[in-house]
C-alpha cells in the first residue's frame, strides 16, 4: 500500500523504499536500544549520549556534503535552536521517558501515530493534499493501533498504575 504506487518504477524509486525499509529497521532498534537503556540510566543521561553518538556519527556525512554546514543568519541560527529544542531535545526525551515507564511493545504502537498526526496537521494547518492511499495507510496504522488486542496491551499499564497508586494515597 505504501510502496505499491513506487515499486514498478524500479531504479531510484526501489532504492527509496529499500531505505526506508533500512530506515524502519534502525528506527526499531534504537526504540529497543533506548528501552534497554532507560532501564539503567535517566532520561538525560540517555540524551546526552544518544545525541553525541549521533552528532559525531554524522558530522564526516555533513561536512562532506553540505555546500553551507552552519547557519549564515540569526534566523538560521533561531531556526536551528527551535529544531533541537523542540522535536529533538523535548520529543526525544518524552519518548524516553515514556519507554522508561511504559511497555515497549505499547510505546512502540503509540509511536506509529505520528506520521498520521503529521498528515492531518499538515492537512488543516498548511493545506497539503492527503490523496487515497495516504488516507489508506492512516486507517489501517489507525486499525492496528486500536486492535482488539488493546486490551491486553494495556494490561502492564494497569499493573503498572497498581504499583505505582499506593506511593499516591494519604495516609
Amino acid at each position: 500500500m505504501l510502496i505499491g504506487p513506487n515499486f514498478a518504477l524500479g531504479g531510484r524509486a526501489l532504492i527509496g523504499d529499500a531505505l526506508g525499509v533500512l530506515t524502519a529497521i534502525f528506527y526499531a532498534g534504537y526504540m529497543l536500544a533506548i528501552k534497554s537503556a532507560s532501564e539503567r540510566t535517566g532520561t538525560a543521561s540517555i540524551m546526552a549520549v544518544s545525541t553525541s553518538v549521533a552528532a559525531i556519527a554524522l558530522l564526516p556525512y555533513g561536512l562532506a556534503t553540505a555546500d553551507v554546514f552552519m547557519p549564515q543568519s540569526p534566523s538560521g541560527w533561531l531556526v536551528l535552536l527551535g529544531l533541537a529544542l523542540i522535536p529533538h531535545i523535548a520529543g526525544q526525551s518524552l519518548i524516553a521517558y515514556g519507554f522508561a515507564h511504559l511497555p515497549a511493545a505499547f510505546s512502540s504502537v503509540s509511536l506509529l501515530l505520528q506520521p498520521v498526526l503529521a498528515a492531518i496537521y499538515a492537512w488543516a494547518l498548511l493545506g497539503e493534499a492527503v490523496g487515497p492511499m495516504q488516507t489508506l495507510g492512516g486507517l489501517v496504522v489507525l486499525a492496528v493501533s486500536t486492535w482488539p488486542g488493546a486490551a491486553a496491551r494495556s494490561a502492564p499499564r494497569r499493573r503498572y498504575m497498581k504499583n505505582i497508586a499506593p506511593r499516591w494515597s494519604v495516609k
